[in-house]
């Protein structure tokens, strides 16, 4: 019994870490997101001409990762 309780414990703080985790990289890509649009907008239009050229402004590769919905598929990736 003792046993059962201290694994479902652990179980508990992994997936309080896991919340965690997750609810921090979902900020951190808010930031970055704001971050890059703050950059666009201090651009001159000949600079953003040209950085457009090298690397597309509107594309974000998070967007198309695809992204566990669960706790199973996400143990499993």
């Amino acid at each position: 019994l003792v046993s059962l309780l201290v694994n479902q414990g652990r179980a508990s703080d992994n997936q309080r870490l896991f919340n965690n985790a997750v609810i921090r990289v979902q900020h951190l890509h808010q930031l970055a997101a704001k971050m890059i649009n703050g950059f666009e907008d201090s651009l001159l239009p000949e600079e953003r001409r040209q950085l457009s050229k090298i690397f597309p402004l509107s594309f974000c590769n998070s967007d198309y990762i695809e992204a566990p919905t669960g706790k199973d598929e996400t143990q499993r990736s």
